[in-house]
């Protein structure tokens, strides 16, 4: 089966489940990590909640999408921190701290609640 094919399962801390291709598991350090080890479940540190992981997920699916058709992902990004309430935010936020990833975690440098 081909890298893209597989599916890695993600599991939050309070037991939320996500299905995602390796592909896009191997854009986060600490799950590129355990499925470079051939891990396929991954367990996430406690400081990532469902909620957290669900809005994760749909930002790497989407940023995906949106690098493959070419848009221009600064505005992208712009527009996916600028449309999340501020709880989906603090939930992104720590769940891209736990993730150890920085990129994620480094939208909201600057962010502000409207």
């Amino acid at each position: 089966m081909a890298q893209e094919d597989q599916q890695v399962l993600l599991r939050s801390a309070d037991l939320v489940k996500f299905a995602v291709p390796a592909s896009l598991a191997q854009r986060v350090g600490r799950v590129a990590a355990a499925v470079g080890s051939g891990e396929r479940v991954v367990e996430l540190p406690r400081g990532v909640s469902g909620k957290g992981l669900a809005t994760a997920v749909a930002y790497y699916k989407a940023r995906a999408d949106a690098e493959e058709s070419g848009a221009d992902v600064e505005d992208f990004d712009a527009e996916f921190v600028g449309g999340l309430t501020y709880d989906a935010a603090i939930d992104l936020i720590h769940a891209a701290h736990h993730l150890g990833d920085a990129g994620l975690f480094n939208l909201f440098v600057g962010y502000r609640v409207n």
